[in-house]
């Protein structure tokens, strides 16, 4: 990780790269060295105060960097949220936070929510320290850890599935159980609604057709007197006899022995053929014209009872229509819906028995998934036990336990993560009762439950940093000695930062930087981070050694000491 702070409490300017192992931070109480830590924090979707803001300026800016695997989970959040390119593995993380205006977080330039910021930060850096909610001191997440620990993340995708499929069919039963409830209610009202329906028995849209046979009912009379006038005109005509008196001539002509021997393409014969044709149709036209005119008189020629019969039948469909509140052609559908689902309900009881079967069949598959999954848990929880316990002795709680209590929960309280609620306890003394660990444990107990813990879970996945503060409080000599030990196993495989005081713990770091506070032109004070090597890191770690007055024992001691963590 490379830090940079600008203008934030007391620091005038930082800019820090931690190692790839173990950075140790010292410094006098006061200087500074937990100012780091807000400002880390700060710029990874922390709260914004204008307090950050050192004394006499108008901004304060912080820049987090973090070089991420492949496969990290906020890699693949950045990726799918276009922060990120295929090829980058690179992130920056920058807060600003003016006098004068809100804060601003941005990922590699692009402008973020402090809910997204925290929500990535939680995968890159993990704060231990008495205030800080760790998944480690958090029980709603101790599930979460021992699952990482056994590996369980196939198994878990099972369960959750199985879960799904049984949520499902047991609201399924609650429905089809809820509908049992009223549908003597709904049979019933079926049956009349059916009975009224059967005795109607309504068409696909008959109501249409009789209106339109009704308007026309209506009107029947005015057009039968409309036909009757047509066909007095073309009997009053004389027309046809014209026509036909016409056609005789023409046929006469036809006849004459000059015109039968001409031939057929003559002017004179082509002229008297057409004119022959032409009356010929006109004959044929006025005929069936006539034949028309008396046809249509006989279709509007009705029963005097039609007209009521239709009206009747139309005024029933109409009435049953607004009864049901559908539209009159709707009837027909209508009817067909009623009668299959008073089919389906009066089948209802073989509906609630597969429904019931089905939530049996998916409830028997989630509790063997499920017990698959406590049983893991179950054993990788005597494992972590065990390795934890190991872990204690050398951090001087060797009178401490440590347990993963695993309970097994009722269906009815059960989830998606199985049936089991997974809770790390801790017992500080013998004879005490065993309780959880951010209850029991005091502040300098908790810091070494939680490095053992988390030195016993160094393989599974956990955030690019970890970062300790005071994890050796309340401990020296060989206690401190053994922190720093772990300290340094858990830097083999991720960035570990702790702030101390312990200089066993400060000679076991791969990068030490100390931070140191100074009063400028006797009127503002600045903490300011230097990075300790060779001689200068002897020094200090001689002081620590010592106190105000480093002596030539101190020196040696330091020298020593430095040595066995080489």
């Amino acid at each position: 990780m490379a830090f940079s702070v600008r203008d934030f409490v007391l620091i005038d300017a930082l800019d820090l790269d931690v190692c790839r192992g173990f950075t140790s931070v010292t410094g006098e109480t006061g200087a500074g060295k937990s100012i780091m830590l807000d400002a880390l924090r700060f710029v990874l979707g922390g709260k914004a105060d204008k307090r950050f803001i050192r004394h006499g300026a108008e901004r304060t800016s912080v820049s987090a960097s973090f070089e991420l695997e492949a496969d990290h989970p906020a890699r693949l959040e950045l990726l799918e949220r276009g922060l990120l390119s295929d090829d980058e593995t690179l992130v920056t993380f920058r807060r600003l936070l003016s006098q004068s205006g809100p804060s601003r977080i941005y990922a590699n330039d692009q402008i973020v929510s402090a809910d997204l910021a925290t929500q990535l930060g939680k995968d890159l850096v993990e704060i231990h320290g008495q205030h800080d909610g760790s998944a480690l001191l958090n029980p709603k997440l101790h599930g979460d850890v021992l699952d990482e620990f056994a590996q369980a993340g196939p198994l878990l995708k099972s369960v959750a599935e199985s879960y799904r499929l049984w949520a499902e069919a047991r609201d399924r039963v609650e429905e089809v159980e809820a509908r049992q409830n009223s549908q003597d209610a709904e049979i019933a009202q079926l049956e009349h609604m059916l009975e009224e329906l059967d005795r109607l028995s309504p068409g696909e849209e008959e109501a249409s057709r009789l209106a339109l046979e009704r308007a026309m009912l209506l009107n029947s009379q005015k057009l039968i007197e409309c036909m009757t006038d047509a066909d007095e005109a073309l009997r009053k005509s004389d027309g046809a006899s014209a026509f036909g008196l016409a056609a005789r001539h023409l046929d006469r002509a036809m006849r004459l022995p000059e015109l039968a021997e001409a031939p057929e393409d003559n002017p004179q014969l082509v002229a008297l053929k057409t004119a022959q044709d032409a009356v010929e149709r006109a004959l044929i036209e006025i005929n069936e014209a006539s034949i028309a005119v008396e046809s249509s008189m006989t279709a509007f020629d009705h029963d005097p009872d039609t007209l009521e019969q239709v009206e009747q039948r139309l005024f029933s469909l109409r009435a049953a229509a607004r009864k049901f509140d559908v539209d009159p052609d709707g009837l027909a559908a209508l009817h067909l819906e009623a009668r299959s689902k008073l089919s389906e309900l009066e089948a209802f009881d073989d509906v609630i028995a597969s429904a019931r079967k089905a939530m049996a069949e998916a409830e028997k598959v989630y509790c063997e998934r499920a017990d698959k999954l406590s049983a893991l848990r179950k054993s990788s929880g005597e494992q972590l036990s065990s390795l934890v316990l190991k872990e204690l002795a050398p951090l001087k709680l060797e009178h401490a336990k440590f347990r993963v209590r695993i309970d097994h929960l009722e269906i009815e309280k059960a989830g998606p993560n199985g049936q089991d609620r997974v809770l790390f306890e801790v017992q500080t003394n013998p004879g005490a009762p065993f309780g959880p660990l951010n209850q029991i444990a005091s502040g300098g107990e908790l810091a070494r439950f939680t490095l053992a813990l988390r030195v016993c879970l160094a393989h599974v996945h956990s955030a690019t940093l970890l970062v300790f503060d005071e994890v050796d409080q309340g401990v020296g000599g060989a206690v401190a000695a053994a922190v720093g030990e772990r300290l340094g196993r858990l830097a083999d495989m991720r960035q570990v930062m702790a702030i101390t005081h312990s200089p066993q713990v400060a000679a076991s770091g791969h990068q030490h930087w100390h931070v140191t506070k100074r009063v400028d032109d006797g009127e503002r004070t600045v903490s300011q981070l230097n990075e300790l090597k060779g001689e200068a890191r002897l020094e200090e770690v001689a002081r620590m050694l010592s106190g105000s007055e480093i002596t030539n024992e101190a020196r040696a001691a330091a020298d020593r000491l430095m040595a066995e963590t080489v």
